[in-house]
């Protein structure tokens, strides 16, 4: 994942609904420098009611309005408050940008492309598909949206790809056959996939069951997208003995944290493994949200990604430090 720490003060220039739920945000940047990359995510930092919080957002590259900075924020409820904060922000107030990462760089070393997109995983892909047209490579878009109404930058693309954009409406035609999409994969295509956790793991299981090359599917998913509604349940620390209550709308990390548990993390999206703890015990199931975790760690249910994973209800005992915090395959 590329990362660069950066501090600027933006202001929101203006806001209008790119489709139904997601909001258009323009900044300009007043003080300090943030540079974006096809496909990157900007970190915020505001303040909700539970306290400081970071949230990061995908940049949008719509063809409009070049000199500023674009996210698209879906609005989320319930949700952490993030979205409802960014969403109650009126042109002219300002926040901070504190990190601009990117964890599916584009390559350009081939000459077919293939992307699918589902729900707000659109968002950076609009950047990735234009950085792919302008340098002239062939690019096919399968676009999965629940409706029209909420298939944003429609038109954007239409013009970038012309008869290459496909779009799938859950609402009319039901999930996106997987299997044929994958199957219909020519070799030496490379493949980006963003979107719901349930989509990238269908076209994940799918791509391994015919054995094609992993290096050739690069994917990104939302921490928000589990399998599972999010429930309260509680966990005790083995080191400290406390048991501490996650709230629906809130993270395995952010109560610890909150609870004053010292726990690594860093990227916030179930990419990087560093907030993996250790499940000593649990009396419920686990709603594996990262694409941190091989599918045998996962299925063992000995881990989690703290950031985004969370138990399914009921209580579990965890241990922060008993683990390596990097792959174990």
């Amino acid at each position: 994942m590329e990362s660069q720490r950066a501090t600027a003060t933006a202001r929101l220039k203006e806001a209008s609904l790119a489709a139904t739920g997601i909001r258009l945000m323009r900044f300009e940047i007043l003080e300090g420098t943030v540079s974006t990359s096809p496909g990157a995510h900007l970190t915020f930092e505001m303040q909700l009611k539970d306290g400081p919080a970071t949230r990061s957002y995908s940049v949008v590259d719509d063809g409009m309005a070049p000199e500023l900075i674009t996210v698209a924020v879906k609005l989320e409820d319930p949700g952490r408050g993030g979205s409802r904060h960014m969403w109650s922000l009126e042109p002219g107030d300002e926040i901070k940008i504190i990190e601009s990462s990117n964890s599916m760089p584009v390559s350009f070393d081939r000459r077919n492309y293939l992307v699918v997109a589902g729900g707000i995983g659109i968002t950076p892909m609009t950047a990735i598909v234009a950085a792919l047209r302008s340098s002239g490579r062939e690019v096919r878009m399968v676009y999965c949206a629940r409706s029209r109404e909420h298939a944003a930058f429609h038109d954007r693309l239409s013009s970038l790809l012309g008869d290459g954009l496909v779009m799938h409406y859950d609402a009319e035609s039901g999930f996106l056959d997987v299997e044929a999409l994958v199957s219909g994969v020519e070799p030496g295509t490379q493949v980006y996939i963003c979107g719901p956790i349930g989509m990238m793991n269908a076209i994940k299981a799918a791509w391994a069951a015919l054995g094609l090359p992993a290096h050739d599917l690069r994917y990104e998913t939302f921490a928000n997208s589990g399998t599972e509604r999010s429930q309260p349940f509680d966990v005790t620390v083995v080191e400290t003995g406390r048991t501490v209550h996650v709230e629906a709308q809130q993270t395995l990390l952010d109560a610890l944290v909150k609870s004053g548990h010292e726990v690594m993390y860093e990227c916030l999206k179930g990419e990087c493994g560093l907030c993996k703890l250790e499940v000593t015990q649990a009396d419920t199931g686990i709603d594996h949200r990262d694409v941190f975790l091989s599918e045998r760690e996962k299925a063992s249910g000995e881990s989690l990604c703290a950031c985004v994973s969370r138990f399914s209800g009921g209580h579990a005992h965890v241990r922060i430090d008993g683990i390596s915090h990097g792959p174990t395959g």
